[in-house]
């Protein structure tokens, strides 16, 4: 059975007349990104309604060689903590 590795990361950020999101897929080693302008800042539900329910129609690049090391071997519940730490640092 072949291992599928996903890894995906939204940052927002305004960049001086619009805010932005920025999607970075990690799939397998290779990385590819989407760009979107939501316009005003978006809330918490307007960001779960694209990943959850647009997810599929977002238009990512083409994939390319991550140097980005694969992370699925770590410890599960070092990932947590990675993840309670940045939504701690972000909100």
């Amino acid at each position: 059975m072949r291992k599928i590795g996903v890894s995906s990361t939204l940052t927002v950020y305004h960049d001086g007349q619009f805010w932005v999101g920025t999607f970075e897929r990690i799939e397998n080693g290779k990385l590819s990104v989407c760009r979107v302008v939501f316009g005003a800042e978006p809330s918490a539900e307007e960001i779960q309604e694209l990943v959850c329910r647009q997810w599929n129609r977002l238009r990512f690049s083409g994939l390319v060689a991550s140097g980005a090391p694969s992370k699925a071997a770590d410890n599960p519940k070092r990932r947590q903590r990675e993840v309670a730490r940045e939504l701690k640092q972000h909100g």
